[in-house]
């Protein structure tokens, strides 16, 4: 209110006399004036400090007024926000205040903020225009609070200049972003490779705690109720594999963001050949790794983020029986929800009764009729086909799947006549196609001699191989 006051009444209250014979109180003074009381002493108050100068009001203007930048300065940060796009990298106000402050020549000794950077580059122009995000400050982060706690595996297809199509696996640190194994192979997604771009990465730092990953069979398939190479291989070193729930990318949310800043960096230099591509992600991981400042890190490199945050890597080997209980639980917790799904409903006539159901197979849980023919000698599990020796030819069975078996019955004689333990495992098997005679533990009825002979190769070869499960393992 103090500011809205005329010179006049200032003076009025600055020659205030209270000690005058017919001097006005202060209160009927104000009232007369209409002004507060606090007014009133806020001037006789500054009058005994500034004289003269309480008979006008303040500055409003700043006490600090905003820094003014010349041209010169948004010049270089135009400069240098067109360098960070065509390198591939991010080119923000962030970005570009990061680059400024570790520039040697930049123009002014005092680095704009993101906010004036903004601000000056959209004077100029030099702006791409995007809806409102929602505020970062706004998410809740979900990380662990060390080092080789959690890694997040994920791998997608890259196109190169030829048009041959790659695979490039992304394998980062949970706590502290660190690319610790990015690299390309010529393959489409596989366990072989997920598990060579695993041994480089635990060769190069150590075993972490956990792996996470989606649910492909390239990396994990717990979830499916059987044990992948992958699984067996992490385990040998300590580390227990998990992965999301199906269809909840939002888990592997870092790894799943990251792709975008490697596929930006990628399109911008462009390569001709697979070798050509791991170059440029190498150098894509020593610009990540140790240049470039991370928003989540506050504003710290992934490399000053691992070397100062404690390291809790793996340290015993998981024994297999592990695995195959978290697999089992999955494959029961898998069959319960489909034998909630498969259960048939109650059949109500007009007049109210309720009619038998005469599909008494079908109430059985986890049991159907198998038709074997000659042309198609093989039964289904889990989408994968197994083979069947040619005895089992134009016959039907009673196919049955327990928590840990799985059971064909001959339907004539009750004979079980083929069975292997859950959860499945099995040499050489080729995408889906299963033989019946690589599955550890399967027992046949009436096998035909060549059946046999494959048989027993496998099962020495299953012998020899231990409870170590070696490289050229191929599990399901």
């Amino acid at each position: 209110m103090t500011n809205s006051l005329t010179p006049q009444i200032r003076a009025a209250i600055i020659n205030y006399d209270p000690t005058q014979p017919n001097a006005l109180s202060v209160t009927e003074f104000c009232r007369a004036h209409k002004i507060s009381r606090s007014a009133f002493y806020k001037i006789r108050t500054r009058s005994q400090q500034e004289s003269t100068a309480a008979l006008h009001p303040r500055s409003r203007a700043p006490k600090q007024p905003a820094r003014r930048y010349g041209r010169q300065v948004v010049n270089e940060l135009v400069r240098i926000r067109k360098q960070l796009k065509a390198d591939g990298w991010d080119y923000g106000p962030r970005t570009i205040y990061y680059e400024a402050a570790i520039s040697e020549t930049f123009p002014a000794t005092t680095i704009p903020s993101p906010a004036t950077i903004a601000r000056l580059l959209a004077s100029v122009g030099h702006v791409d225009a995007s809806p409102k995000k929602r505020p970062k400050s706004s998410y809740i982060p979900f990380v662990r609070a060390t080092a080789m706690s959690l890694w997040q595996l994920d791998a997608f297809e890259y196109d190169l200049t030829d048009g041959q199509t790659v695979t490039i696996y992304q394998l980062l640190d949970d706590s502290t972003r660190f690319d610790v194994g990015t690299t390309a192979h010529i393959r489409a997604e596989n366990s072989t490779d997920a598990k060579s771009v695993l041994a480089d990465a635990i060769a190069a730092h150590g075993a972490p705690q956990e792996v996470l990953s989606d649910n492909s069979s390239a990396f994990n398939q717990l979830r499916q109720g059987t044990i992948g190479a992958v699984e067996v291989f992490l385990a040998s070193h300590g580390t227990m594999p998990i992965s999301g729930l199906p269809g909840k990318p939002t888990t592997q949310g870092k790894n799943e963001r990251s792709h975008q800043t490697l596929v930006r960096f990628l399109d911008a230099n462009r390569a001709a050949t697979v070798e050509q591509l791991r170059r440029i992600i190498r150098r894509f991981r020593d610009q990540y790794n140790s240049r470039r400042p991370h928003q989540s890190l506050n504003d710290a490199t992934p490399t000053q983020a691992w070397n100062l945050v404690e390291h809790t890597p793996a340290t015993e080997p998981i024994p297999m029986a592990v695995l195959e209980a978290k697999a089992r639980e999955y494959l029961q917790a898998r069959l319960q929800r489909q034998n909630q799904l498969n259960r048939a409903g109650l059949t109500i006539t007009k007049n109210g009764h309720v009619l038998p159901d005469t599909d008494t197979d079908r109430q059985r849980a986890d049991q159907s009729v198998v038709t074997v023919t000659r042309a198609n000698c093989q039964v289904y599990y889990h989408g994968y086909h197994v083979s069947l020796p040619s005895t089992f030819a134009e016959r039907q069975f009673y196919r049955t799947i327990t928590d840990d078996t799985f059971l064909l019955t001959d339907m004539d004689t009750g004979e079980i006549v083929f069975s292997f333990p859950l959860p499945m495992v099995a040499l050489g098997v080729r995408g889906r196609f299963i033989s019946s005679y690589a599955i550890r533990g399967v027992q046949v009825a009436n096998p035909t001699k060549q059946w046999r002979i494959k048989y027993e190769q496998y099962v020495e070869e299953f012998a020899s191989r231990g409870e170590d499960m070696p490289d050229v393992f191929m599990l399901r």
